[in-house]
């Protein structure tokens, strides 16, 4: 029997080898570990406590849940900053891959946007002054004649109020705090905003001059929205809201920054 021949590896050969190695560990890590192609995650950041800034830092419900997506995907998040009627025009452009924002579902977005499964069921909420209870402690007080109602534009109450409280006197605001900060000088008798935001300033100890009345004005669905036509996205997004209902983990992180909600059927 002749004795094997053992050959050995050119040095070309070699170089080949190692070049797909490196190429295969590659592609692994950029699939499972933070650091590939980012997600680029649209925010309007005046929305506390869904999304907004504290310390030039992007934080809320939404930036949590966010962070947790780009675990999940093995991609990097990066927050991009836009005024809330920019959002979707961003989203369409490319400029961003996701808005996870507080939107709400409504017609109008759904023929530029997808949606994704909803993650959070809100509505208008009406936020008065404490000591104005006994005069505008109901709902239906809403709807007198002159009554001074506030809202923020570019929001689904701006449509609550141009649709339903047409009798009521109303002023746009840029931001909520322009919007408290009439209210608590008696400009307005009212300040319509998403129950989110009213259920964390009526729970806020600090801020016990306000009062929220808990009756919801309407019922909306919270929700993130990506490119028409980017299903793959979509689904991932469905997948991981699916996920995170059964474990628990978007209460926790609503309960985090809503440590007090109120429900009045």
């Amino acid at each position: 029997m002749k004795p094997l021949a053992l050959r050995l590896p050119t040095p070309r050969m070699l170089l080949l080898l190692i070049a797909a190695l490196s190429l295969t560990a590659l592609a692994c890590a950029s699939s499972k570990a933070p650091g590939g192609r980012a997600l680029r995650v649209g925010v309007a950041p005046g929305f506390a406590p869904v999304v907004f800034e504290q310390d030039g830092e992007i934080v809320g419900i939404e930036p949590d849940l966010a962070r947790s997506l780009g675990e999940r995907l093995g991609r990097r998040v990066v927050f991009e900053r836009f005024r809330e009627d920019e959002l979707l025009g961003a989203l369409e452009r490319g400029d961003v891959d996701v808005v996870m924002s507080g939107l709400s579902i409504t017609p109008e977005r759904e023929t530029r946007v997808l949606f994704a499964t909803p993650y959070m069921q809100s509505g208008q909420l009406a936020l008065i002054r404490a000591a104005d209870l006994a005069r505008f402690g109901r709902i239906h007080t809403l709807r007198r004649p002159g009554a001074r109602v506030g809202y923020q534009s570019g929001t689904t109450g701006e449509r609550f109020v141009a649709t339903e409280l047409s009798l009521a006197t109303s002023f746009a605001f840029d931001d909520v705090e322009a919007g408290l900060r009439s209210l608590r000088a008696g400009r307005i008798d009212f300040f319509v905003h998403d129950a989110p935001t009213v259920w964390r300033i009526a729970g806020d100890p600090a801020q016990r001059d306000l009062h929220g009345l808990y009756q919801l004005l309407t019922d909306e669905s919270l929700a993130w929205a990506v490119r028409r036509g980017d299903a793959a996205l979509e689904s991932q997004l469905d997948q991981a809201v699916a996920e995170w209902t059964r474990d628990g983990r978007i209460e926790a992180v609503i309960d985090r920054w809503i440590p007090v909600r109120v429900t009045v059927h």
